[in-house]
């Protein structure tokens, strides 16, 4: 295994955790864009560092220059992946991410022929999102080849970092996107509700604009997808009471209000918190005739989770697993990649039920 990394992003709560991991194993360049909190990170693990800002493309170019794959970790995504892989691009360097905004995936699809031509592969949400779910969804399409519609249920975060927070204010919305016939369509915020059995009964979960109603469809091929967050009552009351709010006075105040309080939010969990936290997820693969299929996984905590299976996706690209083009982590790395790794376990193949869809 050789080459080298440049981990963009190094000084944030899961950069951090990464370069600590990959410290030592690998030749590895920490990046950011402030020069202080860089050094503070780097010089306890002994590692070099570049400050530079995406901005500048002049001084991307440079950093990028002797670099195989950059695994970026800066968000916000919506504003900083699109310079970063623009730069990949102009210097033949592999692209990994661990951005979550589904608007990001659709820019990077856009990149798909630019990166055949110059022979690197793209490849957002190794972390947490969308890596599980990803992964999740291939492997249900694997045993059942039939299946028509995905419903994916999450279970409720237990513990959320700073850059969650930002991420999710800046994409409120009183619409959420889903599926339908492979086509990307929009229904009312809180409108679509559906029950999962996520380990302890039944609980409710309510539709959301998660990065798989965007990727599922071309890792599996199936083009209804729907992918819903575990709710309570109250919880799913004030959603839907917020989304028709944002429809008469817009979404900016409701946007400046999450921003605001994404500064004052901690920048990420304990180590006590995050050892207590973990997600169920649950596919259900509906068959031709509205059968459905139910497989159900457990993994660690996001942020546990993202280091292990970041920095296990940049081993096995220095290893030469590489393909060109857009990829989703499923198609890059093989639907039982997260399972391999230890970042999460089949808990039950559920039995096949009767007719239950929406």
């Amino acid at each position: 295994m050789s080459g080298r990394i440049l981990l963009y992003g190094a000084t944030g709560f899961t950069g951090r955790e990464i370069a600590r991991a990959l410290a030592g194993t690998l030749d590895i360049v920490l990046a950011g864009r402030d020069a202080q909190k860089l050094r503070a990170v780097a010089d306890p693990l002994g590692l070099p560092w570049l400050a530079f800002d995406l901005s500048d493309p002049v001084a991307l170019a440079a950093a990028l220059q002797d670099v195989n794959v950059v695994l970026h970790a800066a968000g916000p995504f919506e504003t900083t992946a699109c310079p970063m892989i623009d730069g990949c691009l102009r210097t033949g360097t592999h692209y990994l991410d661990l951005g979550g905004e589904w608007p990001v995936f659709l820019e990077a699809m856009e990149y798909d022929a630019a990166a055949k031509s110059a022979g690197i592969m793209i490849v957002p949400g190794v972390g947490l999102t969308v890596a599980a779910s990803d992964c999740l969804l291939a492997l249900a399409k694997e045993r059942w080849p039939d299946t028509v519609r995905f419903c994916l249920g999450i279970s409720r975060a237990q513990v959320i970092s700073r850059g969650s927070v930002e991420s999710a204010a800046r994409l409120l919305s009183p619409e959420v996107i889903i599926r339908r016939k492979g086509a990307l369509v929009t229904v009312p915020a809180g409108s679509l509700v559906r029950a999962f059995d996520f380990g302890n009964g039944f609980s409710e979960a309510v539709a959301m604009s998660w990065a798989d109603v965007v990727t599922g469809t071309i890792t599996t091929g199936v083009g209804d997808i729907e992918v819903y967050s575990e709710m309570r009552w109250p919880e799913r009351a004030g959603y839907r009471a917020s989304s028709m709010a944002m429809e008469v006075a817009g979404v900016k105040p409701w946007r400046q209000f999450g921003g605001a309080l994404a500064k004052v939010w901690p920048d990420g969990p304990s180590e006590s918190a995050r050892d207590a936290a973990s997600f169920s997820m649950v596919v259900e693969a509906l068959d031709p005739w509205r059968r459905v299929r139910r497989l159900k996984a457990r993994t660690m905590n996001g942020y546990d989770f993202s280091v292990v299976t970041a920095a296990e996706a940049v081993r096995r690209m220095l290893s030469g697993t590489t393909k060109t083009g857009f990829q989703t982590p499923a198609l890059a790395f093989g639907a039982s990649f997260i399972f391999d790794v230890g970042a999460a376990v089949v808990e039950a193949r559920v039995r096949t039920s009767g007719s239950m869809a929406a």
